[in-house]
């Protein structure tokens, strides 16, 4: 539900942070209650809302400019406003290509990276195919080695235009050593967030493992079914594979850590630490949890339920590691042992919403996503835009590429190292870093994943 608060400003806010910024709106607004009249064709009016907008919410809005040039375009407009330390927010508009960055996974079902194995050996490598989509129909998988992309061997200097030209055309045509070419067209793709989940025997100690890609609500029975079978298996140990996922919905982060951890509705999950206008709140898991979408959202029960006998959680993390799955981390290490394993994560410490403008007379289609709240966990620890350095560091390019789930994969076999009480394999925790020279996966770094939140604490 969303109430125009100042007609003059012509622009919305949602109902639930009125209280917070009532005293902002009612000195910011023109009191004789009329519009500038703005020249015809320009981007004013456009920009003009979204500085306005970003001085109620901006967590950086006491250092916006106090001048500026309204006549931009308006991604240069928003990108000479932001602040240096913000990585994240966005100015959007689906008429407006720039305004997006496609990716391939989205487009095609999978992602690649371009790496030096050596000195003298660059590869390209698929890292991710989503199951159930025609990239894995066809038989590619994770591992696969790309040797041509629409007939043009891939490499550093050229692997960008190949993606992007291939993403345009809406078809894109593989070489595959070891297999024959294959020819994928365009496609929505809508992942699955719950890719995998296993029982690994692990010498009578018995190890579950979920490969986790989002947080989204309507992953909610499939996590119910991975942990029944988790239950029937007597698992007494738990692996969670993070090392893509790049967030989501934080009602499903709160949701995922009340199954992992023995905490009670009202403890806290997470402190908000918003600009002047909106402070700091203190929300409980409970009320986190019911802000999950309508039919998708957990009793506090059916979560008690889900949960098993277990001390202690590993969380697998990569590069791509955001947001939501970043604050999983940091929000269950108050109530249980979590053991990070793999690369540092991306650094996404903050939540946003959208805000679009409801004066439809000004056929203004531009959506705002700016960084609204800094996160922190019950005892207000948090601040890591660097990422969250792992407590076993594993690089999944030391060895051959291998499927989710597979026991040769170096990140598993260093959780299992510290499960089975044995060193960590030199080879895994101190090997030279594999030097990447094009990763796919960093479109959906810039697309998303910082933490989304649908209604306000």
């Amino acid at each position: 539900m969303w109430n125009r608060l100042c007609t003059s400003k012509k622009f919305f806010i949602p109902w639930l942070l009125f209280i917070l910024i009532f005293s902002f709106t009612q000195s910011s607004c023109k009191k004789d209650n009329t519009e500038p009249d703005y020249p015809s064709g320009s981007n004013q009016y456009i920009n003009n809302w979204v500085m306005d907008s970003m001085k109620v919410y901006y967590y950086w809005n006491n250092a916006l400019p106090s001048k500026s040039n309204l006549d931009q375009e308006p991604l240069d407009f928003f990108s000479s406003i932001k602040n240096t330390d913000d990585r994240f927010s966005r100015l959007t508009n689906p008429s407006y290509r720039e305004s997006y960055y496609p990716s391939l996974v989205h487009t095609f079902g999978f992602d690649l990276v371009v790496y030096e194995e050596s000195s003298s050996t660059i590869k390209t490598a698929l890292v991710l195919v989503v199951p159930g989509t025609q990239a894995q129909v066809v038989g590619l998988q994770r591992g696969s080695i790309i040797k041509s992309i629409n007939g043009t061997q891939p490499l550093a200097s050229n692997i960008a235009n190949l993606v992007e030209s291939a993403i345009a055309k809406r078809s894109i045509t593989l070489d595959i050593e070891g297999k024959s070419t294959v020819t994928l067209g365009a496609t929505l793709i809508s992942e699955n967030p719950v890719y995998l989940y296993k029982v690994f025997k692990n010498g009578g100690k018995p190890t579950a493992y979920l490969f986790y890609n989002s947080f989204e609500g309507r992953s909610k029975f499939d996590l119910q079914d991975a942990f029944a079978f988790f239950k029937n298996a007597n698992a007494t140990e738990l692996i969670i594979d993070l090392r893509y996922n790049p967030g989501g919905d934080i009602g499903m982060s709160a949701a995922l850590a009340a199954v992992l951890s023995n905490v009670n509705q009202d403890d806290i999950f997470v402190e908000y630490k918003g600009n002047k206008n909106a402070g700091t709140r203190r929300e409980a898991f409970e009320k986190t949890i019911s802000k999950i979408s309508p039919g998708y959202s957990f009793s506090f029960q059916e979560l008690e339920a889900m949960r098993l006998p277990i001390s202690r959680v590993f969380i697998l993390t990569g590069t791509h590691t955001a947001s939501a799955a970043e604050f999983l981390i940091k929000s269950l290490r108050p109530y249980v042992t979590v053991v990070q394993v793999g690369n540092t994560t991306l650094g996404k410490d903050m939540a946003s919403f959208t805000i679009s403008d409801g004066n439809t007379g000004k056929n203004n289609n531009w959506s705002i996503e700016p960084m609204i709240f800094k996160l922190y966990n019950s005892k207000s620890e948090g601040d890591y835009p660097s990422g969250l350095v792992p407590d076993i560091p594993a690089n999944e390019f030391s060895e051959t590429l291998v499927p989710f789930g597979d026991l040769s994969d170096p990140l598993i076999k260093s959780a299992l190292s510290r499960i089975n009480g044995t060193a960590e394999a030199k080879s895994f925790t101190n090997q030279v870093p594999t030097r990447i020279l094009y990763d796919s996966r960093e479109a959906i770094d810039k697309n998303s994943g910082q933490v989304n939140i649908n209604r306000l604490p």
